[in-house]
Parts: structure tokens; C-alpha cells; sequence
């Protein structure tokens, strides 16, 4: 492990714009459960719940079991706290290392770890919006609403437009920002790191088959506890283990060998 633990280092050090792009796995060492594993949260929850139709149809009910769901500790990002592998990828991008994160997480994590240029593929479940003026505003703030019983179903306090979180749910569309940052990010990478995604939800999965389709085409690098769906195809560095412990000796690494090269300009100079 060590010695890909020093090949990774250099990919990262050597690199122009490296890019990161996360799933629910980088997570589930903050206690947030990720989605199809085998105790993930869809074998505790319909997934159908988190239908745009179904939202529609009947938003009370979403509310309710979203307010279930949190006070059950089965969903609650609120209360969760960044993991060393949110804090790794934080601080390379603060050596200048990593340029950019694209999550599919809506759990707010990586803001709150210190990283600044994050695309949020799937939005963030700690934001509300209105679906009439777009108007956004803090979920704890519409919870309290629901709480206290002031409202069953929230709505906009400027419009009066039904709130949703401001994640996406089955059958909406990506951003258009959102997809557009990605796609700009995806033709400059020239090292991608894949970290905690089964890459089986599209079209987040099109990232990495994009660059490696490009020329010249970036190292993939892959950080997982189990093999993605697309290992074989796009996948030049695996890696299995804890994304957490697995970034920060990368970390270290890199930092390590920046820390060389500039001893040794100093010795020249």
C-alpha cells in the first residue's frame, strides 16, 4: 500500500487540475448511511419517496417523514461533522493541489471541512427552495416551522411557493450549472480522484468515462471499499480502504515531498 500511497502522492503533486469527485461513501464515516449497501438507507426507506411525483402529489407527507427521518438519526446532516478524508481533500486544496470537488452528496460536508470550489452534482439537503421564485433559505428554518406546528406544509415566506429541499430528486434534472461546471472541470482534469461511488448513478457516472476519452487522457485514481461498477474501464490507480485514513497518508505524502522540493530550491539559492 505504501508504495501506491507514494504513486498517488506524485500524480497529486505533479498534477495541473486535479479534480475530485465524491459519493456517498466518503461520508458514511461521519455516520451519514449511504444509499444501496446492504443497510444503506434505501433498505430502510423507499426510495420512491424522494420522487419529484410523488413530492408533488402529496408534500406534507415528505415533510413528515423527513422530520422522521431526522429525528430517527437515519438522515440527519445537520448533526454531522467532516471526516479526516473531508479534511485531506481540504487542505489540497488549499496547497493549491486540488482544484475542484464535485460531489454527489447533499450533506454540506465538504464546505464545512474548509474546501471552496465545490460543484453540488445533487444539491444540498441543509438548504430549502422555493419552487415558484427560486428564493432559498436554511432546511432548520422551515423544520421549525413544521415543529411548532405553524405550518404542515411550508411554504415560501415571500411568494408563499411550495418549499422543497434543494436537492434533486428522482425524475428532476441536473443544474444546468451545476452540469456545465462539471463538464468544464472534466475536459481541463488531468487527474481524477473517485472517491466513496459505486459510479452507477448517471450522469455523475459520465465524468470519469469523459476523461478518459479526452486527449490527452486523465489518471484516474480510485478510493473505495469495494470496486466501482467502472474500475475496469476507467480506473489506473485502485485503491481499497478507508477513504479517510487512505487521503490523509496521502496527504501527508504530498506534503511531504512539497515540503523536499522546497528545501532543496533553497539549498540552490
Amino acid at each position: 500500500m505504501e508504495t501506491i500511497i507514494q504513486e498517488v502522492a506524485d500524480c497529486l503533486a505533479t498534477s495541473v487540475n486535479a479534480v475530485v469527485l465524491t459519493g456517498a461513501g466518503i461520508s458514511t464515516e461521519s455516520g451519514i448511511p449511504d444509499f444501496r449497501s446492504p443497510g444503506g438507507l434505501w433498505s430502510r426507506v423507499d426510495p420512491g419517496e424522494f420522487s419529484i411525483d410523488r413530492f408533488l402529489q402529496n408534500p406534507g407527507r415528505f415533510w413528515r417523514l423527513h422530520l422522521q427521518m431526522k429525528a430517527s438519526g437515519d438522515f440527519d446532516l445537520a448533526s454531522a461533522e467532516p471526516n479526516a478524508a473531508h479534511f485531506a481533500l481540504a487542505k489540497l486544496e488549499q496547497m493549491g493541489i486540488v482544484k475542484c470537488i464535485i460531489t454527489q452528496n447533499v450533506d454540506n460536508l465538504h464546505q464545512k471541512a474548509g474546501s471552496v470550489e465545490v460543484v453540488e452534482f445533487h444539491g444540498n439537503f441543509l438548504r430549502a427552495i422555493c419552487m415558484k421564485c427560486k428564493m432559498v433559505e436554511p432546511i432548520s428554518n422551515v423544520e421549525s416551522r413544521l415543529d411548532n406546528g405553524d405550518e404542515d406544509v411550508p411554504r415560501c415566506t415571500r411568494c408563499g411557493g411550495l418549499l422543497k429541499p434543494d436537492a434533486v430528486f428522482f425524475g428532476e434534472p441536473i443544474g444546468s450549472k451545476s452540469l456545465m461546471m462539471s463538464q468544464v472541470q472534466s475536459q481541463k482534469c488531468d487527474v481524477l480522484l473517485v472517491i466513496g461511488t459505486s459510479l452507477q448513478v448517471f450522469p455523475a457516472a459520465q465524468i470519469p468515462l469523459t476523461v478518459k476519452l479526452k486527449y490527452p487522457p486523465a489518471k484516474v485514481i480510485e478510493i473505495n471499499m469495494e470496486p466501482s461498477a467502472m474500475h475496469k474501464q476507467v480506473t489506473d490507480i485502485l485503491m481499497l480502504g478507508s477513504a479517510g485514513e487512505i487521503l490523509t497518508r496521502v496527504f501527508n505524502c504530498v506534503q511531504e515531498r512539497i515540503l523536499q522540493q522546497g528545501a532543496m530550491q533553497s539549498g540552490r539559492n
